[in-house]
């Protein structure tokens, strides 16, 4: 595994042996930062089921001004720090050892705000439905954020509070990739 483009072009990233962490490919990140184009740009960038950390540190190469990385396995949270070390992000990255909600709680009481988010959770479970249906989600996006779920594609369709508009669904393999934009009128 490694960054695809920007500054960084070319690093491998650390992956964890032997646990359960499942990388996006280079081939769904590529795709991904073709459809977001230069929105990432300065963009603060929240990475939720973060394992390498591998698309926020992409949006760092990229030109993202900043990322949160939020993982909650202990092994995977190393290996994560050393991904953002190598790269010599650490003015510009935090990582989160905690649960997703834990920390959608605690970025929401920081009044955290991210052009986008990308919720990449376990395959064949109800985490990204858990996680736009909680209270504290939709705080955590500015006007007109984005949110790119990745799931698999035999994973149930989620059910996203009617503020968010899909503007794109892509099929690679069986990762099912969507982008969905938060309206304005939820503010």
């Amino acid at each position: 595994m490694r960054i695809i483009a920007g500054r960084f072009r070319g690093v491998r990233l650390i992956v964890p042996r032997g646990r359960a962490v499942r990388p996006t490919t280079d081939r769904v990140r590529e795709a991904v930062f073709s459809m977001l184009g230069p929105l990432v740009e300065e963009s603060r960038v929240l990475e939720l089921f973060a394992g390498t950390g591998a698309f926020g540190l992409e949006a760092l190469s990229r030109g993202a001004a900043f990322a949160v990385f939020v993982e909650n396995d202990r092994k995977t949270v190393e290996t994560l720090v050393r991904n953002v070390q190598t790269l010599g992000l650490e003015e510009r990255a935090v990582v989160l050892a905690l649960s997703v909600t834990k920390a959608l709680q605690r970025l929401a009481a920081a009044e955290d705000r991210f052009r986008i988010v990308y919720l990449d959770p376990p395959y064949a479970t109800d985490w990204i439905d858990r996680v736009v249906s909680d209270p504290f989600f939709p705080n955590l996006l500015e006007a007109e954020g984005l949110l790119v779920v990745e799931r698999g594609v035999r994973s149930a369709v989620p059910t996203l509070p009617r503020a968010f508009v899909k503007d794109v669904t892509r099929k690679y393999g069986g990762t099912m990739i969507e982008i969905f934009r938060l309206g304005t009128e939820k503010r």
